[in-house]
């Protein structure tokens, strides 16, 4: 653990040294100096206007990701037990994953409006069919011996699902969140840069449309920060989740 931090971190210090090194060397209006970013990062900070855009974001990024959470896992999880249902929802949802996602966005303008509703529509198609497969995947997968014999026992088809397919699948279904909340990410921003011009897409368009690429890059990192902490909770959920798989494997 101690030598994965430290490599991280010196990993995001020669990058921090180079890009300021870059920015001084060249035309700032192109790639601007990492200490001027972080002061044009503080001036939007103290000044409240990114906490304001960023909350708006935010809201619309955990409602919509926590509904594809629930419909991917409850979909995933009866397309990998039954393969009735596999065979209704397969072609649907191949379809859909490999479709460009903002194709939709005129269809759920007409739908929902220029709302929040249509933001919240837009990070869900995002997340949600990569979470459906994924939880599949992982249904699919689950041994069927440890279930004949569950039977065997006489095992109901309820405690063979919560004892013995969902314990299994989890990794599966937790590394579909972890996919998912990074496509969740930018179905927000998406959502915000070509429904309604507001949150931290707003933000975006307007620096970059002034040329205020300081202010621009320090929003946009203000996008990956957001993404690697949603990154990381998913991580530790996961930990806290399946850390007893780890735990059998080193016995």
């Amino acid at each position: 653990m101690n030598s994965r931090f430290g490599s991280n971190a010196l990993s995001i210090l020669s990058l921090a040294v180079l890009w300021e090194v870059a920015g001084r060397a060249m035309d700032s209006t192109l790639i601007p100096p990492l200490s001027q970013i972080a002061a044009a990062w503080w001036k939007l900070l103290s000044s409240g206007k990114l906490l304001a855009n960023l909350s708006m974001s935010l809201t619309t990024l955990v409602i919509g990701f926590l509904l594809a959470v629930f419909v991917g896992v409850v979909l995933g999880l009866l397309m990998g037990r039954f393969r009735a249902v596999e065979h209704f929802l397969d072609l649907y949802v191949n379809a859909l994953m490999s479709a460009p996602t903002t194709a939709f966005v005129p269809v759920l303008i007409l739908w929902f409006g220029l709302g929040v509703e249509s933001r919240i529509a837009v990070v869900f198609l995002f997340a949600v069919f990569v979470i459906i497969i994924n939880t599949m995947t992982g249904v699919k997968q689950v041994d069927g011996v440890l279930v004949e014999m569950a039977r065997s026992f006489g095992a109901k088809e309820r405690e063979i699902f919560f004892k013995i397919i969902l314990p299994a699948a989890l990794p599966a279904i937790m590394a579909g969140l972890r996919l998912g909340i990074g496509r969740a990410v930018k179905g927000m921003v998406t959502a915000e840069m070509l429904l309604t011009l507001t949150g931290i897409g707003a933000m975006i368009m307007q620096y970059g449309s002034a040329f205020a690429t300081d202010s621009l890059f320090a929003v946009i990192l203000t996008v990956l920060l957001v993404a690697l902490v949603t990154m990381k909770a998913v991580q530790w959920l996961d930990r806290r989740l399946t850390g007893w798989k780890a735990e059998i494997a080193i016995e």
